[in-house]
């Protein structure tokens, strides 16, 4: 009788274990199908959600750009002067760029995407004025975020490929500036019959660059790399 019922026992215990067995097997498929729903639906949410946001944040970019440049407008700005490093990009390559131009062109600011079309469009001719001396990949840089008006943007940076024998101020980027300005000036087909110092603006994050060209009567406005977009208010 003894043997029967601790048979009987281990029976009972056996079944349970099973019965505990199979349910956590159960619950642990229902946690891997939730999971697999729950990663289903952040891969889709955001990226819908995100096409959304940045269809939304083009809106007002384009509008702030287009109010921008008819303020360049009003004020007889035909001619700007950007920095490249820190300031068109979101990067400092300090001349030194190991990457290619394609993964450069990836750093390109938005504010800049908009801005230099739109002032394009407006007949306001821009230059690259950049210390660094790799202006093949700027070139390219160039190619690739403005591909139907990249052969209109001129490029000045330390590549020795140029010269400004002319009597003005050298210091910062001013001889950048001029030298950028002869040449939209030779080049009648850029369509610019007259760049001075009042029609220029340059854009640079450096505030030594800003104050030597205002010292030397050239409008300037300092460059914010952690605000960028306040560079439309």
């Amino acid at each position: 009788s003894n043997e029967i019922e601790e048979g009987e026992q281990t029976l009972v215990i056996i079944i349970a274990s099973f019965s505990a067995a199979v349910l956590l097997v159960q619950i642990s498929v229902i946690k891997h199908l939730s999971k697999e729903d729950s990663d289903s639906e952040i891969l889709d949410m955001p990226l819908t959600a995100a096409g959304q946001n940045s269809w939304a944040e083009e809106q007002p970019m384009d509008k702030k750009c287009s109010a921008a440049v008819d303020k360049l407008v009003d004020c007889g700005i035909n001619f700007l002067a950007i920095d490249f490093d820190q300031t068109m990009i979101d990067v400092h390559t300090g001349g030194r760029w190991q990457g290619t131009a394609l993964e450069l062109t990836e750093h390109m600011r938005p504010v800049f995407l908009h801005l230099v079309p739109e002032a394009t469009n407006r007949n306001i001719r821009i230059a690259i004025c950049t210390f660094s001396g790799q202006t093949k990949h700027i070139r390219d840089v160039m190619e690739y975020a403005f591909p139907n008006i990249a052969e209109l943007i001129v490029i000045r940076g330390n590549d020795k490929t140029w010269e400004y024998h002319g009597n003005g101020f050298k210091r910062g980027k001013q001889q950048h500036m001029a030298s950028a300005a002869e040449e939209l000036l030779a080049e009648q087909a850029l369509g610019v019959t007259d760049v001075t110092k009042a029609t220029t603006l340059l854009i640079d994050d450096d505030p030594k660059n800003i104050r030597m060209s205002l010292k030397d009567r050239t409008r300037a406005i300092w460059f914010n790399p952690k605000e960028p977009n306040e560079l439309l208010e």
